[in-house]
């Protein structure tokens, strides 16, 4: 019942996979030139089937910059060679990722 009561809410919690994206990209940002909130990103969840996680190599996080707008980035996760890949996607692209 409270799993329900927090999903209606709006309140869900971060897979391990969409963490480390989310965590990814905050690194990406502390790096470029303040026009960020750093610890206000979102990624999208990571693929499931049948209700159980798969491995993802793609997500998209929405990033707040400082004006109130958000710039979506894309991670991409390349697990042969052990590397992880951020890059900006589209700029001003709204604050919601949900897809």
């Amino acid at each position: 019942m409270l799993a329900l009561a927090l999903g209606a809410s709006g309140c869900t919690f971060e897979d391990a996979q969409q963490e480390a994206a989310r965590e990814e990209v905050q690194e990406h940002l502390k790096t470029l030139d303040g026009e960020y909130l750093v610890d206000d990103v979102h990624c999208t969840d990571a693929a499931s089937s049948w209700f159980r996680e798969v491995e993802t190599d793609d997500f998209t996080c929405a990033a707040r910059r400082r004006d109130g707008d958000c710039d979506w980035f894309e991670v991409r996760v390349d697990r042969e060679r052990r590397s992880v890949d951020v890059r900006l996607a589209q700029r001003r692209a709204g604050c919601t990722v949900g897809f």
